[in-house]
């Protein structure tokens, strides 16, 4: 118990300052949450969740003896415990490994329980639906890596500022938007054996967002401010569930990356 709750008090000392830099400066009024904003939401939370990816690949693949695949899921271009490219997006990572007194540790050994992966990104994300410029700072917290546990669980939190530009949801109009937020990483277990196939079994990942609609791809071009909540919730198949400010609901295709209105 206290060293669980020496970890929940060391996410929260990194919370607070995620919390107080959230919000960008309104100089639109702040817009009511229509369908189509919802959209433009899930479609941002999903780009948001593949910078988190970056991080849990890494994370999971340098951690010897995790998982019976780690070097498998190693990212191609990685230089050890230093940084590292995904998809254009430069990661700058550290890690500490500790034991289950939570005692910091000189490396992963028999008694490693848990390791702790801090991570800054930045660059510039292009995909099929977004181009996106990215700032990315976290904090994540992976238990069950000792070579007896068949379960991964990852808790964190992480900040995030992206200036996306993309298409909507239906395809017919181009979409600017500047989105911060301030994401919590809750219990989101994976199975070593199934990774990186696999699905993760449950666990939710909880955007708090504030975002400005653009008019153009100028950040300083803000036509509405819109505040959200976004809950993204893994119920072990290729298709976990997106619910934006409890009312529109999505279902995100982990296999082709589309989103579909529920």
């Amino acid at each position: 118990m206290r060293r669980m709750l020496r970890a929940r008090a060391a996410l929260a000392v990194f919370l607070l300052p995620l919390f107080a830099g959230c919000t960008s400066k309104v100089t639109a009024p702040v817009g009511t949450m229509s369908t189509q904003t919802a959209d433009d939401m899930a479609i941002q939370a999903v780009a948001s969740m593949g910078i988190m990816q970056g991080d849990l690949q890494f994370a999971i693949g340098t951690t010897p003896a995790a998982m019976a695949r780690a070097r498998e899921a190693r990212p191609a271009r990685a230089m050890w415990d230093t940084s590292y490219v995904v998809s254009g997006i430069t990661f700058q990572a550290s890690r500490a490994f500790y034991d289950a007194l939570d005692n910091e540790l000189p490396g992963y050994g028999p008694t490693a329980v848990r390791v702790r992966w801090t991570s800054h990104a930045s660059g510039t994300y292009e995909g099929t639906r977004d181009t996106a410029t990215v700032a990315h700072d976290a904090i994540l917290d992976l238990t069950g890596i000792q070579a007896g546990q068949d379960t991964l669980q990852l808790n964190g939190v992480s900040q995030d500022t992206l200036q996306n530009r993309f298409l909507s949801l239906d395809g017919t109009r181009m979409r600017y938007f500047l989105w911060q937020s301030s994401t919590t990483v809750e219990a989101v277990r994976l199975l070593k054996s199934t990774y990186p196939a696999g699905y993760p079994l449950d666990g939710t990942v909880t955007f708090l967002v504030s975002a400005d609609r653009l008019r153009s791809n100028n950040r300083s071009d803000v036509d509405v401010h819109f505040e959200a909540t976004v809950v993204i919730t893994f119920n072990g198949t290729a298709i976990p569930t997106i619910v934006v400010d409890g009312a529109y609901r999505y279902r995100w295709n982990l296999v082709t990356g589309t989103i579909t209105r529920a």
